[in-house]
């Protein structure tokens, strides 16, 4: 597994490629990113390529999103004999960042090709910004699972509330846990922060984060992938944090609950609640 690499763009036919081999396989995870597939790709037959955008902060969530908004892309612009075009993306930094995060983030923009607009939190005034710069943007992919906080109320696609910026939310990876996510990096060989190799389960600030507790083994911290008791993924953030990728408000799901989440776009509610 490599974390790291040289700024090189990837080859995005081979990607695409190695990505739906593996979405193809007949086992737990080749299912789970065959179903995010799906919404990612319902999401650009409805918008379009010139219409969607990736919220990318290096997380490990929104980095194998990352790796499959692009494979997905380039199926379509095949499909639809379109050329590869850079992947607008939005980065809402925190205060204090890592710098090994703002250096893998600069990384996956030449490998992935992104589009990257950087802006300041908090995430309301960020995506206001983002919005106000980037109009044309009706939906954004995000990289936030059901067992995230707040991430329950989520659908795969859940508008934003009434008093943020009006974008449509396209959760595809929602149904994942963090052995699913860690799973499909490592079997797609997607590159990630080096930070998780490093004792590191869940990324955010300098001031509220730490490596795992639940990894310290003979005085040496485990990679992320080895973590045994997935509910001890956010161990080494403080109570006060945010989630590696924010669900820029929240929505509650219909009167018949996760089981039947809807890809319609429709939502039943707005509150006004925020949730960073």
């Amino acid at each position: 597994m490599v974390s790291q690499t040289g700024f090189g763009q990837l080859d995005l036919a081979l990607l695409s490629e190695a990505v739906y081999g593996f979405a193809g396989e007949p086992t737990g995870l080749g299912l789970k990113v065959a179903s995010a597939l799906r919404v990612i790709e319902t999401a650009l037959h409805r918008y379009g390529p010139s219409h969607v955008a990736l919220s990318f902060n290096g997380g490990k969530d929104c980095t194998v999103l990352m790796h499959m908004v692009r494979a997905a892309l380039h199926k379509y612009n095949v499909e639809h004999n379109l050329s590869n075009a850079p992947l607008v993306s939005i980065y809402v930094m925190y205060k204090r960042t890592f710098s090994e995060i703002d250096g893998f983030v600069d990384q996956s923009v030449g490998q992935y090709d992104l589009d990257l607009v950087k802006t300041n939190g908090p995430m309301k005034q960020g995506l206001q910004s983002f919005k106000d710069s980037h109009p044309e943007t009706k939906a954004i992919f995000v990289g936030t699972r059901g067992d995230d906080p707040h991430g329950k109320k989520l659908q795969y696609f859940s508008e934003t509330d009434a008093d943020w910026p009006e974008f449509m939310r396209v959760n595809p990876v929602l149904d994942w846990t963090f052995e699913d996510i860690w799973g499909s990096i490592r079997g797609m060989d997607v590159r990630y922060c080096c930070l998780y190799d490093q004792g590191y389960t869940s990324l955010g600030d300098v001031d509220s984060t730490r490596r795992n507790p639940a990894l310290l083994k003979d005085g040496c911290y485990q990679p992320a992938w080895s973590l045994v008791d997935m509910c001890l993924e956010r161990s080494g953030r403080s109570s006060t944090s945010t989630p590696e990728d924010p669900p820029l408000s929240v929505l509650p799901l219909p009167e018949s609950g996760n089981a039947n989440r809807s890809t319609n776009g429709q939502s039943t509610s707005r509150p006004k609640e925020e949730m960073e």
